[in-house]
């Protein structure tokens, strides 16, 4: 049986982790509590909030946290010759170790992850119908060097296999922290991968709080499609 794929499974991004405006992660001070959120819009969409909470005993430039993660949205996508619409819903939570300094940020990750996906029709093929548990890892970080940051997120997902990896480029402009570059995204799952290249402006609105905003396109299963991201990260 062949699949179609009209709008791509999108995927949780820990922000979330990171994030950023594309799941990506907090960049901000890693050694306070820190809240953030945003959503992401092209063929399909979604919309994600989540913590950065450091534990007791944690040092400013190291130690272990905790991160929850809320995520929902939708997709449609053709299976032979019938268009199913599907609606999620996705609750996570994982312990990180954190380290940062001048240098920058590094954050390893490891939890679960609860999802719930409702379908407009049943479809076996689909792994990730009904709900379930799954175990993931992932990794945020960036590299500082004057103006310029080098910064990336990836996850793993163990029962669906999917997968998510975005590294980003930018160089400081303004005082305020005005940032511009590009970023790059990989993400799949054994039934489907899309690549997508846009660009990015981060800006400091107030002290500890950034906004994140990136356009581009997004190509894969034969089609392009643009996309639009905004994130907003807060910490305390």
């Amino acid at each position: 049986m062949s699949v179609a794929l009209r709008h791509s499974r999108p995927k949780l991004m820990l922000a979330m982790t990171l994030i950023s405006c594309c799941l990506a992660g907090p960049a901000l001070a890693q050694d306070e509590p820190v809240v953030f959120g945003g959503g992401f819009i092209a063929d399909d969409h979604f919309a994600y909030a989540g913590a950065l909470i450091p534990l007791p005993g944690a040092q400013p430039d190291q130690g272990w946290a905790v991160r929850p993660v809320a995520s929902a949205g939708a997709y449609d996508y053709r299976r032979n010759s019938a268009d199913i619409e599907a609606d999620f819903i996705n609750l996570e939570l994982s312990l990180v170790n954190r380290r940062s300094g001048d240098w920058g940020y590094l954050n390893l990750a490891a939890g679960a992850r609860y999802s719930n996906t409702d379908l407009s029709q049943p479809d076996p093929q689909n792994r990730r119908e009904g709900g379930q548990w799954d175990g993931m890892v992932s990794i945020d970080g960036a590299r500082y060097a004057g103006a310029w940051r080098v910064g990336g997120y990836a996850s793993y997902a163990f029962s669906i296999e999917d997968y998510y990896i975005r590294g980003e480029v930018s160089r400081t402009v303004r005082p305020n922290g005005l940032r511009l570059g590009l970023e790059t995204i990989i993400e799949g799952d054994p039934s489907y991968d899309r690549q997508s290249l846009g660009a990015l402006v981060a800006f400091q609105p107030m002290t500890g709080t950034e906004v994140r905003v990136s356009v581009g396109g997004r190509k894969g299963d034969d089609d392009t499609e643009p996309y639009l991201a905004i994130g907003l990260s807060r910490s305390f």
